[in-house]
């Protein structure tokens, strides 16, 4: 059976834990997100992630599975606590797989509102030229053999990425098809700016109405296995009012 990895997650449905658990570098951005909706930011990420939660389970084949459960030798499949999968990803997977093949990676797809134009004209770039070699990994668009030695690439995305590159002809799987989808939301570190301090109340509220727009949308036919949870995250988008 297929093993579904979720990456470390936080305890957003205890809010003591989940104030224990918050980096220092995150904790001024959930405190700016807490300042401007209704609905505190563990609150949004525990909705968020029970809509995905729903979805692994939904996945033929596989089984969500912590790393201590999951057997060496196991093919994984890693996401963050907010991917999704096609409910028949594992079988296509199975089905294609020859003996001595050591890893597979297909076409990755996003549900997302660009951070800034640098990362739209990449989007663009992607669309057109593929993916840069150092991307294509997507966070939820690989699998490995679980060992200790393969830890590491499925926790990092891009160090998958450097190791399915020197690989040699033939011994990995490479799919075309669009196996998955990684929901970038409003709630996520990128979206929120780690790295340059706090995203402010204006641009927020901008991002808030892209997202809505983003959710209100119907995904394109190829991604159409996806729709019942883009319909839940428009519900969730509805729910996040501001704070008075």
């Amino acid at each position: 059976m297929v093993r579904i990895w979720v990456r470390a997650t936080l305890d957003y449905d205890d809010e003591y834990a989940f104030d224990a658990q918050l980096r220092d570098d995150f904790r001024q951005q959930v405190a700016h997100w807490d300042s401007v909706f209704e609905m505190p930011y563990r609150v949004f990420r525990s909705r968020l992630r029970a809509i995905a939660r729903e979805n692994l389970e939904r996945v033929e084949g596989a089984r969500p599975s912590i790393w201590e459960e999951i057997p060496e030798g196991a093919l994984v499949l890693p996401c963050d606590d907010d991917d999704w999968f096609r409910p028949d990803a594992a079988a296509v997977i199975e089905r294609e797989l020859r003996p001595g093949m050591t890893g597979v990676r297909w076409t990755s797809s996003f549900l997302e509102v660009p951070t800034g134009w640098r990362h739209e004209l990449g989007n663009l770039r992607r669309r057109v030229q593929g993916p840069r070699p150092m991307y294509i990994c997507g966070t939820n668009s690989y699998g490995l053999f679980a060992s200790e030695g393969s830890r590491e690439r499925l926790t990092h995305h891009i160090e998958a990425g450097r190791w399915f590159r020197a690989q040699p002809d033939g011994h990995v799987l490479a799919l075309k098809d669009r196996l998955s989808l990684m929901n970038r939301t409003i709630a996520s570190q990128t979206t929120l700016g780690i790295s340059r301090g706090p995203i402010s109340r204006r641009r927020l509220l901008r991002k808030l109405a892209r997202y809505r727009r983003l959710y209100e949308r119907p995904l394109e036919p190829a991604l159409a296995w996806a729709q019942p949870y883009a319909d839940r995250m428009n519900e969730l988008m509805d729910d996040l009012e501001l704070r008075r």
